[in-house]
């Protein structure tokens, strides 16, 4: 009868190891409009940085530089925009991380377009000839999410507050 005990629990320890294990892998954070994953728009960098068990700190020069990004060790293809010291968007430049409406980098404008409907407004690349602007705005109009791209494919996106969602170089 021991045995059979033993035998139960260490086919069950691998199932949970593997769970555990996955928890903050980039395919579980979804971009929303309004943050990712545990994080909120809005949050300050010291909330940020307890949600997600990082150092991020101001730049030395914090009052010639509003506007900077951090990366997080764990999802290296998000970049996190901080402004005035509050987390106002989030940059995708990978495969592998999907909104809401589970469109990710290397999908085609159709498919965006086919996921998000007529709200979405399509406007000419300022920087690239064969690329476009596809962009979301909330429904209360406080958020966004911004798609780049190039011939067709989605090459970058960026959502947050829907001000920061438009700048087009990152920090403006």
């Amino acid at each position: 009868m021991t045995r059979r005990k033993v035998s139960g629990f260490l086919l069950i320890l691998p199932i949970l190891v593997f769970c555990g294990s996955t928890s903050d892998a980039d395919e579980d954070w979804v971009i929303r409009e309004d943050g990712v994953g545990p994080l909120a728009i809005g949050m300050t960098l010291s909330q940020v940085n307890k949600t997600l068990r990082e150092k991020f700190t101001l730049p030395a020069d914090k009052d010639n530089q509003p506007c900077f990004y951090v990366k997080t060790k764990r999802h290296q293809h998000i970049a996190f925009m901080i402004e005035d010291g509050r987390l106002t968007r989030m940059d995708v430049d990978a495969p592998g991380i999907f909104t809401v409406k589970h469109i990710q980098v290397g999908d085609s404008e159709a498919r965006a377009m086919s996921a998000y409907g007529q709200k979405l407004k399509v406007e000419p690349q300022h920087f690239i000839d064969d690329g476009h602007y596809l962009t979301i705005r909330s429904s209360n109009g406080w958020f966004g999410v911004r798609f780049e791209t190039e011939k067709g494919k989605i090459t970058n996106y960026y959502a947050g507050e829907f001000t920061s969602v438009q700048y087009e170089e990152g920090c403006q």
